[in-house]
């Protein structure tokens, strides 16, 4: 029976799901020299805050990618033009707009059966 329960629970795909899943994945995995810098990476690889490990396996893979490098260098050049604006501003129809967003929490516990 446990068995039985593991297999199932190892299959278990939400319903409706359009991806079946991957049996050869395999969890802590180690990064490969193949693998590109995914942009959450690159982006703290330029703001400075990849930190240890994480940081040297992307400098050693930047020096054998030119792919995440120019990814890397096109991040840092928009970092600096960005830190370059002072004078930034808004038009004021979006800020009008962004006004009407709602501050408020709603308690979404129970909408789908008022809706019926």
């Amino acid at each position: 029976m446990a068995d039985d329960r593991t297999s199932r629970m190892r299959r278990w795909a939400p319903a409706g799901a359009t991806f079946a899943p991957n049996p050869d994945y395999r969890t802590g995995r180690a990064f490969a020299s193949t693998d590109h810098l995914a942009a959450d990476a690159v982006v703290a690889y330029v703001d400075g805050v990849l930190r240890g490990a994480a940081r040297g396996r992307a400098e050693q893979h930047l020096q054998l990618c030119p792919q995440c490098a120019a990814d890397v260098a096109a991040q840092a050049d928009a970092r600096s033009l960005l830190r370059g604006c002072h004078d930034v501003s808004a038009p004021s129809s979006l800020i009008g707009e962004l006004s009407q967003i709602p501050t408020r929490e709603f308690d979404v516990r129970g909408l789908h059966r008022r809706s019926r």
